[in-house]
């Protein structure tokens, strides 16, 4: 069903894998939301694989900072 045939948040989930993938849903408006369970599952940090792959920022509690890998020396802000 289309998101356009309700006012309900729409939540996309299933076989969602990809960066890209899970940007384009929201960024044409497919969904509002993108449920990540398995992925995360998988890979605990995803979202925030997923903003440095974008080049953005994430916060994190002060107990992560040291965990920063260093290959991504600007991901946390």
């Amino acid at each position: 069903m289309p998101k356009q045939a309700t006012t309900l948040p729409v939540i996309a989930v299933g076989m969602i894998t990809e960066f890209e993938q899970a940007e384009s849903i929201l960024s044409t408006g497919e969904a509002d939301l993108i449920a990540l369970a398995r992925a995360v599952l998988f890979d605990p940090r995803w979202p925030w694989h997923a903003a440095a792959h974008f080049g953005a920022q994430v916060r994190a509690p002060k107990q992560y900072l040291r965990a920063q890998p260093s290959r991504l020396p600007k991901v946390f802000g």
